[in-house]
């Protein structure tokens, strides 16, 4: 709402260099992310963004001129009970003794047990369930007028009504579930995620965190939870009625989500599956002619042929009243969108279709260095190294006169092992940007390298 960039962050593992707040406001070596700017007009629209968290956090260590950590625990910690929470970034002493090793999508064990994050405010803190739970209980009491320990009910109200959308509070996620007002957030840091989700109104809620990048498990526990003690509204209960293959040959394909996103549906016999670029495919169950539903989304799916149109269309509903909330025309086999091409392997055509897409639509947030540099990063993150590698080769070559798109190539090659590739473009990086430390710190690295023996 703030308009501001960088959606999050990738953490330090303990043999990099850790950068200071500014240098990540500023994007400035060592900091493994972008810039954080303002580049729509606050109020505009909605964007998560965890770099706004950031400028919070500078502001607040320039208001009271103290460590954030140190802040947030006279604030915020200590005022609410949390006696075993901390935003201290790395962990020290008893306090790291305590900590959980991380683990990334593939199982294996998050390089160093665990990252460091500067950018303390969007992704440092470190807690337990329990501990995490006084605060959404507070807030769940100071909504309802008793008094909270940290929040007035003017503020609580702010959180938990809406806020320039139907989704989104100030600081929460908002959710009405068959007319039952829920709130909720997660978080992702490499190796850990964690999930809570609470009813507004009446008491109830779960926190859950876990040691590793597997969000389908925390989903699973939550909707154990909520069956298991009936949350209201929250699990709706359909009957499962049986497919047949021909029907599922009609709907499965591809549907366009967005300029550069689609939804893929397939079929395995008589089962229906659903699958976004970036997640794993999951079932969906038909409830009646034309409608299904996922374990995972409250929202129905229907398929329609629109009227005086013979292309089908996959609509999501509203789960409350069955509206329609958006439509998805399906792609004919010709169509294809640019993220396809690095999919394929074809970096170059991938180039020459996002070059187009920003030609007719230069405002369109597909085509922006700072969308391509976060979705790049959240590939690598999840393990995908070369179609990271590739979008930042498309990135680029769109904005040949950045340096920051060099850098972001560089460390992409770096990791995938393409040594030469990576030092030509740490060079050019530095070229443009004598002051990237870190571009400057692993040329020397990679030159000597080359220079030593065999």
């Amino acid at each position: 709402m703030a308009g501001t960039t960088v959606h999050g962050f990738l953490g330090y593992s303990p043999d990099l260099p850790v950068p200071t707040i500014t240098q990540v406001l500023s994007g400035e070596a060592p900091a493994n992310s972008p810039p954080i700017v303002v580049d729509k007009l606050p109020g505009e629209g909605f964007r998560y963004s965890g770099g706004g968290y950031c400028i919070m956090q500078q502001l607040m260590m320039d208001a009271k001129g103290a460590a954030f950590p140190d802040i947030m625990d006279e604030l915020v910690l200590r005022p609410l009970g949390m006696t075993r929470s901390t935003y201290e970034q790395p962990l020290t002493g008893g306090r790291l003794k305590m900590a959980a090793t991380g683990y990334v999508p593939d199982g294996s064990m998050t390089k160093g047990k665990r990252h460091t994050y500067p950018e303390m405010a969007a992704a440092g803190l470190w807690t337990t369930a329990a501990d995490l739970a006084k605060y959404v209980i507070d807030l769940q009491r100071t909504y309802k007028g008793e008094k909270g320990a940290v929040l007035s009910k003017a503020s609580a109200a702010m959180m938990l009504n809406e806020y320039k959308g139907p989704d989104a509070g100030v600081g929460v996620f908002l959710q009405t579930l068959q007319g039952e007002p829920y709130f909720e957030h997660g978080g992702w840091d490499e190796g850990f995620c964690a999930q809570f989700m609470a009813h507004r109104d009446k008491g109830y809620g779960v926190v859950v965190l876990i040691n590793a990048n597997q969000p389908d498990f925390y989903w699973e526990l939550i909707r154990s939870v909520a069956r298991a003690y009936d949350w209201e509204g929250y699990i709706p209960t359909y009957t499962k009625l049986e497919n047949d293959i021909a029907s599922l040959q009609k709907v499965s394909g591809r549907y366009r989500t967005g300029s550069d996103a689609f939804v893929t549906v397939s079929h395995k016999g008589t089962r229906l599956f659903k699958q976004t670029m970036e997640d794993e495919a999951v079932e969906i169950f038909r409830i009646s002619d034309s409608t299904f539903i996922s374990r995972e989304d409250a929202r129905p799916i229907q398929f329609k042929q629109a009227v005086g149109d013979s292309a089908a269309r996959m609509l999501r509903l509203n789960e409350n009243d069955g509206s329609v909330e958006n439509g998805y025309p399906r792609m004919t086999d010709e169509e294809h969108i640019p993220f396809e091409f690095v999919l394929a392997g074809k970096p170059d055509e991938a180039v020459a279709a996002y070059r187009t897409l920003k030609s007719a639509a230069p405002e369109d947030e597909a085509v922006h260095e700072g969308r391509l540099n976060d979705f790049g990063y959240s590939l690598m993150a999840t393990g995908k190294t070369v179609l990271a590698r590739d979008i930042f080769y498309v990135n680029m070559h769109l904005y040949p006169k950045s340096s920051n798109v060099y850098d972001s190539y560089a460390e992409a090659c770096l990791k995938n092992g393409e040594e030469e590739l990576a030092l030509v473009n740490y060079k050019k990086s530095f070229a443009m940007d004598p002051n990237n430390s870190n571009a400057a710190r692993v040329i020397k690295e990679l030159e000597g390298k080359k220079s030593r023996p065999e």
